[in-house]
């Protein structure tokens, strides 16, 4: 299983549809609003690596509104 946290801006004032609409993507765990450098904090799940670049650069990264983002993958300890 693959696990992401996907960091994102969003264009000025958009920040709870992007969050809203994120929260919407299957595959997606959790959503956050944030304070700071990014707008939204979102948990991602998917079974493999491609699955994983699909839900991001496919699902995500299309969204409206949405300005960059910026994505951490989580690596076993």
């Amino acid at each position: 299983m693959a696990k992401a946290i996907v960091l994102i801006t969003a264009d000025p004032g958009k920040d709870r549809n992007v969050a809203g609409n994120v929260k919407n993507v299957e595959g997606v765990q959790n959503v956050y609003l944030a304070a700071g450098r990014f707008d939204v904090v979102a948990e991602v799940q998917a079974p493999d690596d491609n699955s994983m670049l699909a839900l991001i650069y496919d699902r995500i990264r299309v969204i409206d509104d949405i300005r960059e983002t910026h994505t951490m993958f989580c690596l076993k300890v």
